[in-house]
C-alpha cells in the first residue's frame, strides 16, 4: 500500500522514473514540490514552476549521505511507502552495514549530510 496521498501528482523524468510530486492541496493556491524522499519544497505559484523545481533537484541528492538517529546512512532503496537505509557507506565488499526501513515519507529523523 502506498503512503503518497492522493493529492500528489507524480512528475517523471523522460525514462518515466517518478522524481517527486506535486501537491495540489495543501497550501491552495499555491503548489508545493516534494522530493522523491516526500519532503517538501518551497511553494510556487505554478505548475510549471513546480516542475522545474523537481526537475532541478532530480534523484542525484539520494547519492548523498545521511544522518539517522546517531548513524551516518546512505539510502539502499526507495519505494512509495517505505525508505531503506544503510550504514554500508562504502562500496566495499565486506561493508555490509546496518539497515532500516523508515516510514515514507522519511521525516525529520533522516537527514541530508551536506557537503559544500
Amino acid at each position: 500500500m502506498s503512503a503518497v496521498p492522493s493529492h500528489w501528482i507524480p512528475h517523471r523524468r523522460e525514462d518515466g522514473e517518478v522524481i517527486g510530486w506535486i501537491d495540489l492541496e495543501s497550501q491552495e493556491p499555491d503548489l508545493i514540490p516534494i522530493d522523491r524522499l516526500g519532503r517538501p519544497l518551497p511553494s510556487v505559484s505554478d505548475w510549471n514552476a513546480a516542475e522545474e523545481v523537481l526537475d532541478d533537484v532530480g534523484l542525484r541528492f539520494l547519492m548523498n549521505r545521511f544522518h539517522y538517529r546517531g548513524h551516518t546512512v546512505r539510502i539502499r532503496h526507495l519505494y512509495e511507502d517505505r525508505v531503506i537505509v544503510t550504514t554500508a557507506v562504502s562500496d566495499a565488499i565486506g561493508d555490509v552495514g546496518q539497515e532500516f526501513t523508515l516510514p515514507f515519507p522519511a521525516g525529520p529523523d533522516l537527514t541530508e549530510i551536506r557537503t559544500r
